[in-house]
């Protein structure tokens, strides 16, 4: 809870489902429970990032099937605001997309981001334009979250053994 507590609001943009007004604790537990039921039939891959060194968490990052234009999988990350702005989620999504290049070969993932997120809008351009993906090239895609409707941009990526 420690690195949740160090800006709270970066929690809530990556998981936008998280109802304030309920104990957070309480959701997060519940999130990760129902992540290691749904990741033993293969729904869900969640990977926490960690500082070894420091014996810390510094974040998470998953895979869901809860996707919006095709895609099998569909990002989600956090990254605690000590580790942000040093490339640990670009560096962490680049080697998860590796692993599920090598799993699920010809597949469309998706990144989807709030326009307004610029921290989450920056490191999904650095992942594209580190795939040489074009940036510009993205679907909208609308979502509902506590009754109010809030566009996204979904970019799509193909994953690829090469």
């Amino acid at each position: 809870m420690g690195a949740i507590n160090e800006k709270p609001e970066d929690l809530i943009n990556a998981m936008p489902w998280i109802k304030v007004e309920k104990d957070i604790k309480n959701q997060i537990i519940t999130f990760v429970l129902e992540s290691e039921i749904q990741s033993e039939v293969g729904e869900i891959h969640l990977w926490t990032i960690r500082n070894n060194s420091k014996k810390e968490l510094v974040g998470l990052l998953g895979v869901d099937q809860m996707t919006h234009h095709g895609g099998i999988w569909n990002f989600g990350y956090w990254v605690k605001n000590s580790y942000q702005k040093k490339g640990v989620a670009s560096k962490s999504i680049s080697s998860a997309i590796k692993w599920l290049s090598q799993h699920y070969d010809k597949e469309y993932i998706e990144i989807t981001v709030k326009p307004d997120n610029i921290p989450g809008l920056a490191t999904c351009k650095q992942i594209l334009r580190h795939l040489s993906l074009n940036q510009n090239e993205f679907l909208d895609t609308i979502l509902n979250h506590n009754g109010k409707e809030i566009c996204y941009r979904t970019y799509l990526i193909q994953l690829d053994k090469s």
